[in-house]
């Protein structure tokens, strides 16, 4: 059973295609825009946690008196993303961001809706703010960032999920994906009539 985080983060990201990778190109845009997204940084943080805090269900995630920390998570995140070396470390630290949304009771819904809403501001901003040029590089730049991050987090989350069944049943993880099969196969039998035809 694979549990280094290293392995699962090489594995998931050899499952993107080579034209929706982040190419060095990519990583000088986002690099020569690091003042744009410091200039941000606090805007985006702000609406985040405004977002996060005016719902109910999504302001449950958090423990009393924690959102200045968090917000500082944030802020170190956008900037070490934009500033900082692309390398296996650094996807690593955001599938490992998996595990802790299993541990905080972030589900993947509001962590794509959430990271759809950053992206919607700094693309928005950026169009405001630099050359129509830089801003659809800046674009095309942060969404091969965004998708990656959330494909490492959104799967890393399913994987350690299922893990963690398998370690407290004792069930092996074929095992487990085998009856996981099977009960889908009743489901979507089960759920037939909003079946595109």
């Amino acid at each position: 059973m694979e549990t280094n985080l290293m392995a699962l983060t090489e594995k998931l990201l050899n499952h993107i295609p080579e034209n929706l990778r982040l190419n060095e190109d990519d990583i000088n845009v986002l690099n020569r825009n690091v003042d744009f997204f410091i200039s941000k940084a606090d805007a985006i943080k702000n609406d985040f946690y405004d977002t996060l805090f005016s719902n109910e269900a999504t302001r449950k995630v958090f423990h009393e008196g924690e959102r200045h920390i968090r917000e500082k998570s944030l802020v170190d995140w956008v900037v070490k993303t934009v500033g900082g070396k692309f390398d296996i470390n650094y996807w690593a630290w955001q599938t490992y961001v998996g595990i802790l949304h299993i541990k905080r009771k972030v589900s993947n819904d509001y962590m794509i809706i959430m990271m759809h809403r950053v992206s919607d501001l700094v693309i928005s901003e950026a169009f405001k703010d630099l050359s129509a040029e830089e801003a659809g590089k800046l674009k095309t730049a942060w969404l091969k960032v965004a998708s990656t991050v959330l494909s490492l987090i959104s799967e890393s989350y399913h994987y350690f999920y299922l893990v963690a069944i398998s370690q407290t049943t004792g069930l092996n993880l074929n095992l487990l994906d085998n009856l996981v099969r099977v009960e889908v196969d009743n489901l979507v039998e089960a759920n037939q009539k909003y079946r595109l035809t």
